[in-house]
């Protein structure tokens, strides 16, 4: 086996073990986004009447209560999507530079680990996407459709006249459902800061000078349409199919939910 072929084996193992550990974030942000069900649930005991009913004239104050039940959706938000945005990032560059200098003999990354990380996590926390959103601004699109969705549910049960604990269990469902939302954040920012983390590491090296972008079509029915499809086909620059620059940033994001990988590209003289 050559030492590219080996290197691309030891990436693929690294995307594998990332992949686990985002699926571990996912359910890590839902919980701790989760935490606001405990607080409506008390919010409600303190409007409830001694029927365990909330009255309809209580509605209108009750959901601007909800006000600050958004605040701290945004709050477990971004504390927990900063966390795995760094996370990512130090799991990273540590498996990569591992990889790299048991196949190549020499370390990949050559400066401070801790300032890369800082740089891959600014990348992503500030970078603009397509929509002219950043990351902050998604995770408050999350939250105020999250508090729209249980105020929508509450408004209904306090009308048809449902009991506080009927109101509990819809609350956890509305939330449930709204939970796909949060799954997309973290897999999305998530696998952005994986990705830029292997190549700005791969943009510090003295031996690589290319990078690999790898599309991971067998999780979509429809892949073909997505942007990493194409992208790991491109020849942009002669060097071969998905083979591109460490600071060519599109391949950081090809699109939201990705789960494509970037391998780092031996330079010929140490193959």
């Amino acid at each position: 086996m050559s030492k590219q072929a080996e290197l691309d084996r030891i990436y693929k193992r690294i995307a594998d073990e990332y992949h686990a550990l985002n699926a571990k974030q996912v359910a890590y942000a839902i919980r701790e986004v989760g935490r606001v069900r405990a607080e409506v649930a008390e919010l409600l005991t303190e409007f409830a009447a001694d029927d365990g009913t909330i009255k309809r004239q209580r509605l209108s104050r009750l959901l601007r209560e909800l006000d600050g039940v958004e605040r701290d959706l945004r709050k477990y938000g971004t504390a927990a999507i900063d966390e795995i945005i760094e996370k990512s990032a130090s799991f990273t560059t540590s498996a990569v530079s591992a990889g790299f200098a048991t196949v190549a003999g020499v370390p990949l990354i050559t400066g401070s680990f801790e300032r890369l990380n800082r740089e891959v996590v600014n990348y992503v926390t500030r970078r603009f996407g397509e929509d002219g959103l950043v990351l902050s601004d998604r995770i408050w699109g999350t939250s105020g459709d999250i508090r729209d969705a249980i105020g929508a549910s509450l408004r209904s049960d306090i009308i048809r006249g449902e009991s506080v604990g009927k109101m509990v269990a819809n609350v956890r469902k509305a939330y449930d459902n709204e939970t796909w939302k949060i799954k997309r954040l973290v897999v999305t920012e998530g696998n952005t800061a994986y990705r830029t983390a292997s190549a700005l590491s791969a943009q510090r090296s003295e031996v690589v000078s290319w990078v690999k972008l790898n599309d991971n079509g067998s999780r979509h029915k429809n892949h073909e349409s997505h942007r990493c499809y194409v992208l790991a086909r491109e020849d942009r620059y002669g060097e071969g199919a998905g083979v591109f620059k460490p600071t060519d940033s599109e391949i950081y994001m090809p699109h939201p939910n990705c789960s494509s990988f970037i391998t780092a590209v031996l330079d010929k003289r140490y193959l």
